[in-house]
């Protein structure tokens, strides 16, 4: 199923796709205009197959994202157990951010029923607000740090947050 390998398709790149195969193979379904399924057979056929599919909101990732794996993550912490393990608590520092974007690019796509984290692999994305976080391993926290999209910084965008 296209939906693990990260490049789910919607209902409308089902109907495509029926009709690509279709063309492929050199047949021909009279009852489909120019050979391609209309809605309510794919909604048909969603639903013949509800206990394995499901169309569910993706979330978008880049390339470079998409392409860590366990054993990589594995291998980072065991190389980070010997570098700090003479090295008290306060020094050790954490830094991460997020971002909140506007997301426009999501939508329905067609996943494997039970997949926990659908997504969909993309090279763009749109603005982002990011807010950025370091905290050490004692548990003290430094304020967040808000950077924002924009020549001029409107001051209620601060109101209420932190110093």
């Amino acid at each position: 199923m296209l939906s693990l390998w990260r490049c789910p398709i919607d209902q409308c790149e089902l109907h495509l796709l029926v009709k690509s195969v279709l063309e492929k193979s050199g047949r021909s379904v009279a009852r489909f205009k120019n050979n391609m399924p209309g809605r309510d057979r794919v909604l048909s056929f969603l639903q013949r197959h509800k206990s394995q599919l499901s169309s569910r909101l993706t979330q978008n990732i880049k390339v470079n994202r998409a392409d860590v794996v366990s054993h990589m993550i594995q291998e980072y912490f065991d190389h980070l157990t010997v570098s700090v393990k003479d090295v008290p608590p306060s020094h050790l520092w954490n830094f991460d951010k997020t971002n909140f974007s506007d997301d426009p690019g999501r939508k329905h796509a067609i996943h494997k029923r039970g997949l926990k984290y659908p997504k969909r692999v993309l090279n763009s994305s749109k603005s982002a607000i990011s807010v950025m976080f370091c905290g050490n391993a004692e548990g003290h926290v430094l304020p967040p740090y808000t950077v924002y999209k924009a020549e001029h910084l409107c001051e209620t965008w601060c109101a209420s947050g932190p110093k």
